[in-house]
């Protein structure tokens, strides 16, 4: 598969299916709970389309869910936010949240690299931000921040859905696509559009 480099995207405009699955196949995919999923996905895009922010569709896609608890799982870097999120969220269900230093365990211990060697460091824990979500009884897990390779910890270890708020960017303010939106990282990252 490249789409990226498809130039017609037939698949949007003409429902043209290029691979070699058939209909049955795809349907299958969607059943029960993925099924239900994929329809209140389709209602929140469908009935406020360019309408809501992220925060305000993630908050209208867990109401057409019947979501009553949410998990907020979070960035040290983003714990001022991540309080305002919390706020907001609170106004229509019950919220726990997980920082990614919960446990307070030394990195040393599980001899990971550190920032700065020879000082004590926690280190991330999405594995357990996943389990203490899991034993408080959320329905839906909200990502915030996450280092790259943590949020796919989190991701993995999490027995329920997960929806990503922020990815974390610490150069770039939390949007990573301002890399692709701007000529002087493109050509930092040595790509160039006449060449794509």
């Amino acid at each position: 598969m490249k789409c990226a480099q498809c130039m017609t995207k037939n698949c949007a405009k003409l429902g043209q299916n290029c691979t070699d699955k058939e209909f049955t196949t795809i349907a299958s995919a969607y059943e029960g709970e993925t099924q239900q999923i994929m329809e209140c996905a389709a209602c929140t895009e469908g009935n406020f389309y360019n309408e809501l922010t992220r925060i305000e569709e993630t908050r209208q896609f867990c109401q057409y869910m019947g979501y009553k608890k949410i998990g907020l799982a979070f960035c040290v870097g983003v714990h001022r936010e991540a309080r305002l999120v919390e706020a907001y969220f609170r106004k229509f269900f019950e919220v726990e949240s997980v920082i990614c230093k919960v446990c307070g365990v030394d990195k040393a211990k599980l001899g990971l690299q550190q920032i700065k060697e020879g000082a004590r460091e926690s280190m991330c824990n999405p594995a357990m931000q996943a389990k203490l979500l899991e034993e408080a009884g959320v329905e839906f897990n909200v990502s915030m921040g996450l280092c790259v390779g943590h949020d796919a910890i989190f991701n993995h270890a999490s027995s329920v859905p997960v929806t990503v708020l922020v990815a974390k960017d610490r150069v770039l303010a939390h949007n990573p696509l301002g890399a692709i939106y701007s000529r002087y990282w493109l050509k930092k990252l040595g790509i160039y559009e006449e060449e794509v």
